[in-house]
């Protein structure tokens, strides 16, 4: 599958074209280890925040860190395939079930706040041990990760998106862009935070044939649907994720400040986001920056292609940790 990488006039020396990231063309920080000799990952629970956070962990614990956050309607093994080619390259990575996505971190409706969602991924990273870390993230999870790059920048050392714009670009392209605004209203329609009890219980009805149809509808593999769904099943897990909904407060995404680390922007043509709200989060990226769009992954690319979408994630970590000289 083929990729258009875009970046920044002068970033890291020279724009690279993405067949150089299948190449693996990048700098050997830290030093990659064989694939086949990465363990599945460990499992553990972290008590944080009143909460049991159950906690994935990839390779070596003494590697450089990078916190990886689901989006809906996923979790943390969402990531396993993703996660294991950054550990067979000696990255130190971890991944939990966010708030809402199982039934051991439920939360009264108001709590379901990126305010919380920050705080959350910011504990699990201490109880890791994860000083400074890369953060990766996916839909909701990619929202995630540019906050906490524009406001915790003493933590994140870079920050990768997968598929979701600057808050600020995605806000500004609701109100001012005919095709982001009736791309995420379709979305809105199917999954929105309005009456989330009775949209939960609609969803699940018959089976869960509501719900079925929609994740089949955007892309997602059928392996990948039935466990979805038998999670979401779970009383109270699908209106958990579904209240990460009430979360797009527009004024607060308005604030979202622009980031400074480094950033990557992964994404492919799909459901609830234009190009040109893509192309308008470069005003929010004040450092180095890259654009990666995938060809014919669609919008569960992490389900899809995990390959395909740790390469460019791969590479630009390799970049952002090698020594300035060794930059490209």
């Amino acid at each position: 599958m083929a990729g258009k990488d875009v970046s920044r006039t002068g970033w890291m020396g020279r724009c690279l074209a993405y067949a150089a990231v299948l190449l693996g063309l990048a700098g050997a920080s830290p030093p990659a280890r064989a694939a086949d000799a990465v363990a599945a990952p460990t499992v553990e629970t972290i008590d944080a925040r009143d909460m049991h956070w159950r906690v994935l962990r990839w390779g070596p614990r003494d590697g450089v860190g990078v916190l990886l956050l689901h989006g809906f309607p996923q979790d943390a093994d969402s990531w396993r395939p993703v996660a294991s080619t950054l550990a067979a390259a000696g990255y130190n990575v971890v991944a939990f079930d966010q708030r809402g996505a199982s039934a051991a971190t439920l939360s009264r409706p108001g709590d379901y706040v990126f305010d919380n969602f920050m705080a959350d991924a910011l504990a699990v990273a201490d109880a890791t041990g994860l000083r400074r870390f890369h953060v990766v993230g996916f839909g909701w999870g990619g929202a995630m990760a540019w906050m906490l790059a524009a406001y915790h920048p003493d933590r994140v050392r870079s920050m990768t998106t997968l598929r979701y714009p600057h808050p600020a670009a995605f806000v500004d392209g609701i109100e001012h862009d005919p095709e982001q605004r009736a791309s995420w209203e379709a979305v809105r329609k199917e999954i929105g935070p309005d009456n989330i009890d009775k949209r939960a219980a609609a969803l699940l009805a018959d089976d869960a044939t509501g719900l079925r149809a929609f994740l089949r509808k955007s892309g997602l593999p059928e392996d990948a649907t039935d466990r979805y769904v038998a999670r979401l099943s779970q009383p109270g897990v699908l209106v958990g994720g579904l209240s990460w909904g009430t979360a797009l407060v527009p004024a607060q995404f308005a604030a979202v400040p622009p980031v400074r680390v480094p950033a990557l922007f992964v994404w492919s043509k799909g459901p609830a986001v234009s190009e040109s709200t893509v192309q308008a989060s470069a005003r929010y990226a004040k450092g180095p920056y890259r654009v990666v769009e995938l060809q014919d992954v669609g919008h569960f690319m992490i389900e899809t292609a995990p390959q395909t979408v740790a390469a460019p994630i791969l590479d630009f970590l390799r970049e952002t940790d090698a020594p300035p000289a060794a930059r490209k």
